[in-house]
């Protein structure tokens, strides 16, 4: 808490606390300023700041070998406020424990989304539609990083066998963006087989 002496303002009381800090020196660095002016400027530049962070910015100054300015001691105050919060973080409500029948009906809730999860088949189709189409669902061009992705989902063990199943007419359709994969990965790209020399018209991206 903040202790001073009766009708005593803030300015009044740092004033005096520098003093016994500073002496002579003190009082000779405001030798030419109006000391009326001086403690209202002083005392409204501190209104705010809590009892605390001025007392934790005299004792910051006990390092100082100088006289501070009004600015250099509201730093000094802001510096200490700041301390004083990283120091006291807000706790968190202790956790309260979850009755039995709100954990079953969100574990049934949780169920009930991952459920079609499990009738879904993995396939890399999308990457090679990805790289077919050229371009995101946004209409935007596809970035590097998506470019990577696919063509790596393409080369994998599991690209080239879903792409190896395919039909010839498929083939055909894919053939492009398959041998496009291998090649930016400095794999060989496999030669053709019957049925794929036909070339398709180009389809729109769905």
């Amino acid at each position: 808490m903040l202790t001073t002496e009766a009708h005593e303002t803030r300015g009044e009381w740092l004033f005096r606390q520098m003093h016994a800090l500073y002496g002579a020196r003190f009082v000779a660095m405001w030798r030419n300023v109006d000391k009326a002016d001086l403690m209202r400027g002083w005392t409204h530049a501190l209104h705010g700041f809590a009892p605390e962070a001025l007392h934790a910015g005299i004792n910051a100054l006990r390092t100082v070998p100088h006289p501070p300015t009004l600015p250099e001691y509201l730093e000094l105050c802001r510096q200490a406020r700041a301390n004083a919060a990283a120091s006291s973080p807000p706790k968190l409500p202790p956790p309260v424990r979850a009755d039995p029948e709100t954990v079953n009906a969100a574990i049934a809730r949780m169920r009930d989304i991952v459920a079609p999860l499990s009738k879904c088949e993995a396939s890399p189709k999308w990457a090679f539609d990805l790289l077919r189409c050229g371009q995101a669902k946004n209409g935007q061009p596809l970035t590097l990083e998506a470019q990577r992705v696919a063509a790596d989902a393409i080369v994998s063990g599991v690209g080239r066998a879903w792409y190896a199943s395919l039909p010839a007419s498929e083939k055909t359709r894919y053939r492009p963006v398959f041998d496009g994969a291998v090649s930016s990965r400095g794999g060989t790209v496999p030669s053709r087989e019957p049925g794929e020399d036909d070339e398709e018209a180009p389809e729109a991206c769905e």
